[in-house]
Order: structure tokens, then C-alpha cells, then sequence
């Protein structure tokens, strides 16, 4: 009896464990999504509106939910206080303390850190073209990603699965 119930809790945390790896998966995929999203509200901002960057930040933070509404705020924040870090170091800095609870893998955040040192401060056109450049990058993680997904989500359930009736067979 005992052993019919280990293997069942053995096969339902298996199972819940590639379900995780997948929602995680589709998270990632929202989050990339709303990047996108910042960096045209970004981009919109700069050519249309001639804001530098860092009031691009506070006019783009209004239309962007949170946490990267937190950043584009927290980014704002600090340029205002006139400390003397360059921008990209408050990028980078406000990126990392915002965006640590997101599942965004290395490379995203690698991502958005060089970002940031492609950014010209005060040059509109260089600020343009490094937004622009930056959701090019981005469109091509999304439309990689969005392509495979399907596939790894196959199998990441199909591998919780056969590892959980494995496991199951060699523990009985």
C-alpha cells in the first residue's frame, strides 16, 4: 500500500516539476514580450517626442507594468539625484535590482546590460538606433523562442513523465 502511494507522490512531483519548467518557460516568453514592449514605448518617446533617455524613462514607466515600470522609475530617479554614475551604470544597477525576480535567463539580462552601453546620452539619433537595434536582438530571442516552445514543452512533460515511471520501476 505504501509502496502504491510513493509511487503516485513520485509521479505527481515529476509531472509537476516539467509542469513548472513549462509555465516558467511561458513567463519567460511574457516577460520578453513586455521588454519589447518598453523599448517601443522607449523608442517612441525618443524620436517623436526628442526626450533624452532618461525622461523617455519617466514618460515610458506610466504605460509599462510592473516590475519594468519599477525600472524605467527607478532609472529616472537616479539620473535626477545628479550623482555622477553614468547612465549605463544606473541601467544596469536598477536592471539588476528590478528585474532579479523575473525568470529571465543570463543571456536576457546580458541583453539588457549591453544595452545600455550602446546608449548615447544626449545623441537622439544614437539613442535611436541603439533602441532600435536593441528590439531587433529581442524579436529574434522572442520568434526563436515562440518557435521551439511547443517542442520543449512536448518534452519537458514527456521527460517528467518517463523519469518519474523510471524511478518509479527501479524503486519497486
Amino acid at each position: 500500500m505504501l509502496r502504491i502511494v510513493g509511487v503516485c507522490l513520485l509521479l505527481i512531483g515529476t509531472g509537476g516539476y516539467s509542469v513548472c519548467f513549462c509555465s516558467d518557460m511561458r513567463k519567460r516568453l511574457a516577460c520578453l514580450h513586455e521588454m519589447k514592449r518598453m523599448y517601443e514605448l522607449l523608442y517612441s518617446q525618443i524620436a517623436y517626442c526628442s526626450a533624452a533617455f532618461p525622461e523617455a524613462c519617466r514618460m515610458a514607466q506610466e504605460s509599462m507594468r510592473p516590475p519594468f515600470s519599477d525600472m524605467l522609475h527607478e532609472a529616472y530617479e537616479e539620473t535626477q539625484k545628479n550623482t555622477g554614475k553614468p547612465f549605463p551604470q544606473i541601467w544596469q544597477d536598477t536592471a539588476k535590482q528590478c528585474l532579479s525576480g523575473l525568470p529571465l535567463k543570463k543571456g536576457d539580462m546580458d541583453l539588457l546590460a549591453e544595452f545600455a552601453r550602446s546608449l548615447g546620452y544626449a545623441d537622439i539619433e544614437l539613442q535611436k538606433r541603439a533602441v532600435s537595434a536593441q528590439m531587433s536582438a529581442l524579436e529574434e530571442r522572442i520568434r526563436e523562442m515562440e518557435t521551439h516552445m511547443a517542442e520543449r514543452e512536448k518534452m519537458a512533460v514527456s521527460l517528467g513523465v518517463m523519469g518519474g515511471l523510471l524511478a518509479a520501476v527501479l524503486l519497486v
